[in-house]
């Protein structure tokens, strides 16, 4: 980076706030500045600063998530939300809290313990962060339960690519101004804006909790019962693993052939007992041992092997047998979320093989296709996203993305090259 464009963005940001340091290597691009804003003003003071002089900015909150997205393209700076952090608002008389982008997880968790509610999120990764969180729209194994990132967010404030800081929704349900442009930044991996704060809602604490699992058995009847189950009122999380992870998972269930279904119930007693009571007589299942949900979130996020790759596929629940059969041939550990359709595919390499990336490509286009959805790259070495597009083969959806990249960044300083398409 230019001394004069260091300069700027010290002034813009406050003393203290950029920090020059070894390059950090992110999918192949080093970046030798940091960059945290202490609060909401100073972020859209430095993002104006950026778009006057181009500067590029990776968004990062914790940094779970850094290999999620395209290669980045000319970026100089990482812009980290986490100065942004902290409990703004909490009101348990209604059930919703406002937080900054930078806080994370575990410290709304913490914050809400005492109290009758509960956080909504639960994505893989060490110390997610609100904003990350949305900006992924991450999903974790209770989003049977709770839902998406994006059915959850009331409020959300966001500094757009022009440095225009810019508010939408509000603490109730009935606020709906900017609604729209609330759903746009959840899950558009801060190529839109860098969200700022949000309003969300919670969910009550449940009176009694159950963790079971079960041999499912193989084929698309087995996969048809795992999408029956998670149909269950008090069906919170919902898995099927293949016998190669459910080692991982529930270790005295792993079935030696077929899927290892595991289950979390959470409600009133009576519900949770009446579900639980079904799960037993319908598929044998048993007590899970304890930690099973966090180590299936922990494996919702690994990759197998230091070059592994690891893919997410949204497809629709009446063809998962036949997904997951194809994918399974083509040499995929999986874990299967039957009640949303969320299939994440790991495949391991002995050493980097461009072929067979090539091969692993192909046979994900295939399945996405075929099980009316789309899939997204999640975790690959730099390498293996050159010349590729992680989100998938465009679509004519691309055009709108441009426009909307064009409207809400237009000198293209916020996570350039990371989304789809390369916006």
């Amino acid at each position: 980076m230019r001394v004069d464009d260091a300069e700027a963005l010290r002034k813009a940001a406050g003393d203290g706030a950029l920090e020059q340091h070894a390059p950090i290597e992110v999918d192949g691009a080093a970046i030798e500045f940091s960059l945290r804003p202490p609060d909401g003003a100073a972020l859209a003071r430095a993002v104006r600063a950026m778009a006057e002089r181009r500067i590029g900015a990776l968004v990062q909150g914790s940094g779970s998530k850094g290999s999620l997205g395209n290669s980045p393209r000319g970026a100089q700076v990482l812009l980290s939300t986490r100065g942004l952090a902290g409990l703004r608002d909490f009101d348990p008389e209604e059930g919703v809290l406002r937080a900054g982008a930078g806080t994370r997880l575990g410290e709304l968790r913490d914050a809400l313990r005492a109290s009758a509610w509960e956080l909504p999120f639960d994505p893989p990764g060490a110390h997610p962060t609100l904003g990350g969180t949305l900006a992924a729209a991450a999903p974790g194994p209770r989003h049977t339960g709770f839902g998406r990132p994006r059915d959850l967010v009331l409020g959300l404030d966001a500094v757009l690519g022009d440095g225009v800081r810019a508010r939408c929704g509000g603490r109730v349900v009935k606020n709906v101004t900017g609604y729209d442009l609330m759903k746009l930044q959840i899950g558009a991996h801060g190529s839109l804006g860098v969200i700022e704060a949000a309003w969300i809602r919670l969910r009550p604490r449940a009176e009694s909790e159950r963790t079971l699992a079960a041999a499912l058995g193989s084929g698309p009847e087995a996969c048809a019962r795992g999408v029956a189950l998670a149909r269950l009122a008090s069906a919170r999380a919902v898995a099927l693993v293949d016998k190669s992870l459910a080692e991982a998972i529930v270790p005295s269930l792993a079935p030696s052939a077929g899927w290892l279904l595991v289950a979390e119930l959470a409600g009133d007693e009576a519900l949770v007992s009446r579900d639980a009571a079904r799960l037993t007589e319908t598929v044998g299942a048993a007590p899970a041992s304890p930690g099973a949900i966090a180590r299936l979130r922990a494996l919702q996020g690994e990759t197998l092997g230091p070059i592994g790759l690891r893919f997410r596929l949204a497809v629709l629940v009446d063809r998962l047998g036949e997904v997951s059969a194809d994918l399974a041939r083509a040499g995929a550990a999986l874990l299967v979320y039957p009640g949303s359709g969320l299939v994440y595919a790991r495949f391991a390499l002995d050493e980097p093989d461009g072929a067979a990336v090539d091969r692993i490509w192909r046979a994900l286009g295939v399945a996405a296709r075929q099980g009316g959805g789309h899939a997204l790259l999640e975790s690959a070495p730099a390498w293996a996203k050159a010349a590729r597009d992680v989100f998938g083969e465009p679509d004519a959806d691309l055009s709108l993305a441009r426009a909307l990249k064009a409207r809400f960044d237009p000198a293209g300083v916020l996570n350039p090259g990371r989304f789809a398409g390369g916006l």
